[in-house]
């Protein structure tokens, strides 16, 4: 096992925690490796964080009170000072591993770290970088297209009461991962994305059907990959669409979660394809 793995499992604990402040008991419940690998990896336990874009722990108040002092001022600034630096948009590894803060804060405030950046841009400026940077072509470009995406409004348009012109045809967000360049509208977009990492995320699948529940098979419960359980599996585009009875499904397989008190397990892919290598 290589540190960008361990890193990969930091994150994803964090992630599934809902904190920037990732303690050892925490990560001894529901991590997937030893704490003994994190720290041999990285010498300690608090390196390990950094090396993730998370906050260490020192002693003192709870992780709690110490993520309320974050203002949205700090967050955003930390946009403007990452930006002046690499000379362009920061994506979130480059956060994650450059910057002051995680993604997760922005996530949580904000909805996404692209729609943090669109804010900062749109409230202080895109930042020039800093003397002795070298700008390319590319980057200019990008810093123009930041500017722009700040900018975008959906303009009122004055429409006929009555037309014959063709249904206009709906994508989701651009995400550009591997073979699929938009993200899912509806249940068949989240079929077509976990068929495609399925196997990735430790499922065996064994029939795909239109009655309920739609999809049945095995799900690996052990880090050996020596135990499998059977799974019955419900496709959802949000998981608050699912309507059926909870007693005969085990799992909501979903691209956006919303349902906070679902009596279901639930995957939400939007948020693990993150962890996933783009190609």
């Amino acid at each position: 096992m290589d540190k960008e793995e361990v890193i990969s499992e930091l994150r994803r604990v964090s992630e599934h925690l809902n904190t920037d402040h990732l303690s050892q008991s925490q990560f001894k419940q529901y991590g997937k490796i030893s704490l003994n690998t994190v720290k041999n990896k990285f010498g300690s336990w608090n390196q390990a964080l950094v090396a993730a874009g998370l906050l260490t722990n020192p002693s003192g108040p709870s992780p709690e009170l110490r993520q309320q002092k974050i203002s949205d001022e700090d967050l955003l600034q930390e946009i403007m000072k990452l930006t002046r630096e690499l000379g362009k948009q920061p994506s979130e590894s480059e956060m994650n591993a450059k910057g002051r803060f995680s993604t997760t804060p922005y996530s949580k405030r904000w909805g996404s770290f692209t729609k943090a950046k669109q804010l900062a841009y749109a409230e202080y400026g895109f930042p020039p970088p800093h003397s002795g940077v070298e700008v390319t072509a590319e980057q200019q470009s990008l810093q123009e297209q930041a500017i722009t995406e700040t900018q975008v409004i959906v303009p009122q348009t004055h429409k006929p009461k009555e037309s014959n012109r063709r249904k206009k045809v709906q994508f989701g967000e651009p995400i550009d991962f591997r073979g699929l360049r938009f993200a899912p509208i509806n249940e068949q977009g989240v079929v077509y994305l976990f068929g495609m990492i399925s196997r990735e995320l430790g499922f065996l699948i064994e029939s795909i059907r239109t009655e309920y529940p739609d999809c049945e098979g095995k799900r690996c419960i052990d880090k050996r990959k020596q135990r499998w359980e059977h799974v019955l599996i419900e496709f959802e585009y949000r998981s608050s669409n699912f309507d059926h009875s909870p007693d005969e499904c085990d799992l909501i397989v979903c691209w956006i979660h919303d349902w906070e008190d679902c009596p279901i397990e639930v995957l939400e892919l939007r948020s693990q394809i993150k962890y996933l290598p783009n190609r």
